[in-house]
């Protein structure tokens, strides 16, 4: 009688196979790791410097001079003009352009007076200087000591809607702030009508600045994950 036939090869070749397609699925596993892995370390650091590239230098504002000349001064309160003169210097290479320039006087937390500044163009790597004029101004004395004198705090702010010459994103049009404090140093009685003071910085800020310091802590945060991620790993090994 015929012998059935053996089974022994065919039973040996099955876990082969199944060993050979798990190798494989192992391996497309691992290269799908590197990939995606690869992915994640190059494409974060890449779109923020990417987005930090797109967004202009943040110009720059000062108060070159001030002066204020006074009206008229009672026991507690002062009338005057104020006049300021603001410099500013586009560090980029391409122009800006300015529209809706307002200027705000401030003392204390309420507003003096407000004035519109015609808009203008500056070229890269300018300086420009804008004049403001602020006349009639009536403001209370907190400090009316004739000893002592009375100090006034006024605050000069910009307020411009700005455009960069060349592409931007995500914001086209950035609304630019620049706050200017002058210390105003007025003595009762006060025999002298005009009083000049000198230059002061201006704290500049925007969207565009906001965009660039988030992406640079977004840029840091990331950096010192991953490199504990990757000090993680090569003591695992």
């Amino acid at each position: 009688m015929s012998q059935p036939p053996s089974t022994t090869t065919t039973t040996t070749k099955i876990p082969k196979l199944y060993s050979t397609k798990a190798k494989v699925y192992d391996c497309i596993l691992f290269f799908l790791f590197i990939t995606v892995s690869f992915i994640l370390l190059v494409s974060v650091p890449v779109i923020t410097r990417g987005v930090i590239f797109l967004q202009p230098e943040t110009p720059q504002f000062n108060v070159s001079s001030s002066s204020l000349t006074i009206l008229n001064v009672s026991s507690n309160a002062i009338t005057a003009n104020f006049n300021v003169t603001f410099s500013t210097k586009n560090p980029n290479r391409k122009t800006m352009s300015y529209e809706k320039v307002v200027a705000l006087l401030l003392y204390g937390n309420g507003s003096l007076s407000t004035i519109t500044l015609p808009p203008f163009h500056q070229p890269g790597k300018t300086q420009k200087t804008l004049q403001a004029a602020f006349p009639s101004l009536f403001f209370q004395v907190k400090d009316n000591s004739s000893s002592r004198g009375a100090a006034v705090s006024l605050t000069t702010e910009l307020h411009a809607k700005a455009k960069y010459g060349g592409w931007t994103w995500p914001v086209e049009k950035d609304l630019i702030k620049a706050a200017c404090d002058d210390d105003v140093k007025v003595e009762f009685p006060s025999n002298v009508t005009t009083l000049v003071f000198g230059s002061s910085e201006c704290d500049v800020n925007g969207q565009w600045k906001r965009i660039v310091t988030r992406c640079c802590r977004i840029f840091r945060h990331y950096i010192y994950v991953v490199s504990i991620v990757l000090f993680i790993l090569f003591v695992s090994l």
